[in-house]
């Protein structure tokens, strides 16, 4: 069982140009203070952008290899709520990719982080 299965993330969209993922928020995710921990949120930003790409992409020709990641929490997000993940690209070709992602509270629509995902081509040999 993976990650993405433990946190019942549902994917809603899945386009080359957007790919856009649900999930509820439980008490396991929560940090001491009793709000989403910032490692949750930045798990889902990574998952969102470099799934797309994967799904997007001829594995015999070339995978993607997480370089960087960026996260900005601006909001809280407690248990209950349902977190929209929303990934699209900021540029998607050649050998280096990067990708926004952007997650809101579904509760209020308000956008609580803002990620950045830097991704490289690797060739198969």
């Amino acid at each position: 069982m993976s990650l993405a299965d433990i946190l019942h993330i549902e994917i809603v969209e899945d386009t080359p140009e957007r790919y856009v993922m649900h999930t509820p928020v439980t008490a396991d995710m929560l940090q001491r203070h009793g709000v989403i921990h910032g490692g949750i949120s930045a798990y889902l930003a990574e998952h969102a952008a470099s799934e797309c790409i994967s799904a997007h992409t001829d594995p015999a020709v070339s995978h993607a290899l997480g370089l960087e990641l960026t996260t900005t929490h601006l909001l809280p997000v407690y248990e209950g709520d349902t977190v929209e993940t929303v990934a699209t690209p900021v540029r998607d070709g050649g050998r280096v990719r990067v990708w926004k992602v952007e997650q809101f509270r579904m509760s209020d629509g308000q956008m609580f982080n803002t990620s950045q995902m830097t991704m490289y081509m690797k060739k198969v040999k």
